[in-house]
């Protein structure tokens, strides 16, 4: 019941709302920075500002929320179904997705959402052989985890149930087909469930930019504490058709097309308070940055997807790359007892 009232939440229609501000103070040696840089303090201010807003993206939120709803919604990808091994009885296994957004705005090593851990995910299914529909195989996956980014701490939890219908058999195992083996294409469906929680947890987040023009530069860190709470959840439905060859029985390679549906919804609410210091030291002022809004994801994009998956008797190790429009780009790869 919970879940449905989260996907009936989510399903209505929301506009992008934020709003943000961040004030640059210059201390005495901030102003004397100023003059060794050739500019104004207003002007060396209002650089600060900028690298800031870059940083935080607090010029920026409501597209960097509407990114970082379509990574957390990647990060379910490929791991809750099994599309090489053709299952006959039970399969079970672990999987990890490595995921990161195409947009700048969330992976570069300069933001606090740099470094995304990985998503991981437990997988059970079974082929409904034993239920005169051999065609068919039906999946449920799960996992919760702490989870942190470079800076930041939080959890992430996915669930999700699929269904399989094999459209096409594969080829019969008998002469040359033996060694090179169609697997035939099947349909795969169903839905994932992923949210993404994050915060500073009052720990200092630290960050770098250099300011000035030309060769004449100079290295500024901030370092902020305070309060920086991110959120996603974001529930996919997506549509899958793969296919693929066995090869002398020992390798898999498949490869497919998918269309997703999503509904999901982003939050930030922040705010900080940070001093920057020179190379050597020196105070040069205070930035306070405030920062609060909320979004949605891209709700349809298409993906294709290709995997190799090695065939060690009933355990199957297996590698999959996803990639999608959004832009987003995923890496799967676990371990699968397969009867």
């Amino acid at each position: 019941m919970r879940w449905l009232v989260m996907v009936i939440v989510l399903s209505v229609p929301a506009i992008a709302r934020s709003q943000s501000a961040v004030t640059v103070r210059l201390s005495p040696e901030g102003d004397m920075l100023a003059q060794q840089l050739g500019v104004s303090a207003a002007d060396l201010a209002a650089q600060i500002k900028g690298r800031v807003d870059d940083i935080y993206q607090t010029a920026n939120i409501a597209d960097f929320l509407e990114a970082f709803t379509d990574a957390t919604s990647f990060s379910a990808r490929g791991i809750g179904a099994d599309y090489a091994s053709a299952p006959q009885g039970f399969i079970a296994g672990l999987a990890a997705n490595v995921s990161a957004a195409g947009d700048e705005d969330i992976r570069s090593e300069q933001r606090p959402t740099a470094g995304i851990a990985a998503n991981l995910s437990v997988m059970i299914g079974m082929n409904l052989r034993e239920w005169r529909h051999p065609r068919w195989t039906v999946y449920a996956n799960g996992f919760y985890r702490n989870a942190a980014t470079e800076q930041l701490d939080g959890s992430v939890t996915s669930a999700g149930a699929h269904l399989q219908y094999q459209l096409l058999p594969p080829s019969a195992e008998e002469g040359a087909r033996t060694f090179m083996r169609w697997i035939g294409v099947s349909l795969t469906t169903g839905f994932e469930v992923t949210r993404w929680k994050l915060g500073s947890d009052g720990d200092t987040l630290s960050t770098s930019f250099s300011v000035g023009s030309g060769s004449n530069t100079a290295p500024v860190t901030l370092d902020s504490v305070g309060r920086l709470d991110l959120s996603s959840t974001a529930v996919t439905v997506p549509i899958e058709a793969t296919t693929g060859i066995r090869v002398a029985l020992l390798a898999t390679l498949y490869v497919g097309a998918g269309l997703d549906f999503t509904i999901g919804r982003s939050t930030i609410d922040s705010s900080l308070s940070g001093v920057m210091r020179s190379q050597d030291g020196r105070d040069l002022g205070t930035v306070d940055i405030t920062a609060a809004g909320s979004n949605n994801g891209s709700p349809f994009t298409a993906r294709i997807l290709a995997g190799v998956q090695l065939n060690l008797w009933k355990l199957k190790v297996f590698g999959q790359v996803n990639a999608s429009q959004a832009p987003a780009a995923s890496i799967a790869f676990g371990l699968k007892f397969v009867q």
